[in-house]
C-alpha cells in the first residue's frame, strides 16, 4: 500500500521533469485547445443538420365533430379522425439538403485550416520560449561582463589610475544589465503562458518545472520548392471556399425551386352515425402568389452570396501568394544573417571583447573603446538570436501552405 502511495507521489514529478518537446506541444494543443474543440463541436452539429432540412413536417392527428346537437335524435352529423402530412416540394428539399452537406464539407476544411493555424501558432510560441531562454542566458552573460568591467574599473580607481566618472559608468552598466535580464525573464513568462494557453493546459498542469527541449531540426527549402508544393487547390481554406461556393449554388437552386408548390396530404376515418365506416382523403398544393416579394428576394440574396464566395476564392489565392513571398524573403534574410554570424562575426567579436578587457586592465585601452567592444559583442549576439528566431518562425509559418514538416 505504501509503495503505491509513493509511486503516485513520484510519477507526476517524473512526468514534469520530462522536457516538453515541440512535437508534444503540438499534439497536446490539437487535443486540448479550446478553439479547436469548439470548432469540432460545431462540425458535429453541421454533420447532422441536414436531417432537420428534409422538408417533412411532423404528422398532425386531429379529431373533428360537426353538427353536434344533444337534443336531436342524431346527436351529430359527422365525427372524424384525421392524419395530415405536409411536405416541401421534393426538388426544394433535395437542393436544401445538398447545400447543407456541402456547407458541412466546407466547415470540415475550415477545421483543418484551424488545426494548421494552431500548429503554426504553437510552434511559433515554442520558438519564442526558446528565444526568451537564450535571451535570458545572454542577459546573464551581459551582467557577468558588466560586473567584470566594474571590477576592472574599480581596481584601477583604487590604485589611483582610474577616475570616478568611469566608475559611475560601470555602475550604470551593471544596473542596465540587471534590467535587461529582468526584461528577458518577463518575455520568457509571457511566451510560456501564451504557449500553455494554446495547449489548453489546466492551471494544475502548469509548473515552473516544465523544461523545454532546444533541439529543433529543420528542412532547408527554396522558393521554387515552396511554389511547387504550395498547390492552391490543396489549401484547406481554398477547398472550404470551393465547397462553400457549391453550397451557394444549391441555395440559389433551392430559392428558385420555391416557386414550385409544397404538397399536403390528409387521410380521414369518418363516422356519420353508424360507426367509422367511411374513409376520405385530401390533397393540397401551396400557391406561391407572393413570388415577386419573398421568393424573388431569396433568389437575389442567394445569387449575391454566390458572387461573394467567388471573390473570396480569388482573395484567398492572392493572399496566399503574398504570404508565401513575404515569409520566404524574411526566411532568406534571417538565414543570411545566421550564416554570416557563424562564418565571421561570432569568432571575431569574442576575440575583440576578451582582448579589449585585458587591454583595459593593462592600461592600454580607455573605457570608451572597451565599452564599444563589449556593446558590439552583445549587439552581435542579440542580432544572431533575433535572426535565429525569425528563421524558425518563417519556416513554421511556411508549413501552413505545404504538405511537409519544415521544423520539428
Amino acid at each position: 500500500m505504501y509503495r503505491i502511495l509513493i509511486l503516485l507521489l513520484i510519477i507526476p514529478a517524473i512526468l514534469r521533469a520530462q522536457p516538453l518537446t515541440l512535437k508534444d506541444a503540438v499534439e497536446k494543443s490539437l487535443l486540448s485547445n479550446t478553439e479547436i474543440n469548439q470548432a469540432r463541436a460545431i462540425l458535429k452539429q453541421k454533420e447532422n443538420e441536414w436531417r432537420t432540412l428534409i422538408g417533412i413536417e411532423a404528422p398532425e392527428v386531429s379529431y373533428f365533430e360537426e353538427g353536434v346537437n344533444n337534443k336531436a335524435a342524431k346527436p351529430f352529423e359527422e365525427r372524424r379522425w384525421t392524419i395530415s402530412q405536409s411536405v416541401d416540394f421534393p426538388l426544394t428539399s433535395h437542393y436544401r439538403v445538398k447545400a447543407s452537406k456541402q456547407a458541412f464539407e466546407s466547415f470540415q476544411y475550415q477545421v483543418v485550416a484551424m488545426e494548421n493555424e494552431i500548429k503554426v501558432m504553437v510552434k511559433s510560441r515554442y520558438i519564442e520560449v526558446l528565444y526568451a531562454l537564450y535571451l535570458q542566458e545572454l542577459g546573464k552573460q551581459q551582467q557577468k561582463l558588466a560586473e567584470d568591467l566594474y571590477n576592472a574599473v574599480y581596481t584601477r580607481f583604487e590604485t589611483g589610475v582610474g577616475n570616478g566618472m568611469d566608475l559611475a559608468n560601470a555602475e550604470l552598466l551593471v544596473a542596465q544589465a540587471k534590467n535587461d535580464l529582468s526584461d528577458a525573464e518577463r518575455l520568457l513568462h509571457q511566451a510560456r503562458y501564451s504557449l500553455f494557453y494554446l495547449m489548453g493546459l489546466e492551471k494544475s498542469e502548469i509548473s515552473y518545472q516544465i523544461q523545454f527541449s532546444d533541439s529543433l531540426q529543420t528542412n532547408d527549402i527554396g522558393i521554387r520548392q515552396i511554389e511547387t508544393l504550395a498547390v492552391l487547390e490543396e489549401q484547406p481554406t481554398y477547398l472550404a471556399a470551393l465547397y462553400e461556393q457549391q453550397a451557394a449554388i444549391n441555395q440559389v437552386k433551392e430559392a428558385k425551386s420555391n416557386i414550385l408548390p409544397d404538397i399536403s396530404f390528409s387521410l380521414y376515418r369518418q363516422n356519420y352515425g353508424d360507426g367509422f365506416d367511411y374513409n376520405g382523403f385530401e390533397v393540397g398544393l401551396s400557391i406561391p402568389i407572393w413570388l415577386p416579394f419573398e421568393q424573388k428576394g431569396r433568389i437575389r440574396i442567394a445569387e449575391a452570396r454566390q458572387g461573394e464566395i467567388q471573390w473570396k476564392q480569388k482573395s484567398i489565392e492572392l493572399d496566399m501568394k503574398r504570404q508565401i513571398e513575404h515569409a520566404w524573403h524574411n526566411y532568406q534574410t534571417s538565414k543570411q544573417t545566421i550564416d554570416r554570424y557563424h562564418e565571421t562575426i561570432q569568432e571575431k567579436s569574442q576575440i575583440l571583447q576578451s582582448l579589449s578587457l585585458e587591454a583595459y586592465r593593462l592600461g592600454e585601452l580607455d573605457l570608451l573603446n572597451l565599452l564599444n567592444a563589449q556593446q558590439t559583442y552583445l549587439k552581435n549576439q542579440k542580432s544572431y538570436l533575433i535572426a535565429l528566431r525569425d528563421y524558425y518562425l518563417q519556416l513554421a509559418f511556411l508549413e501552413k501552405f505545404l504538405n511537409k514538416e519544415l521544423i520539428y
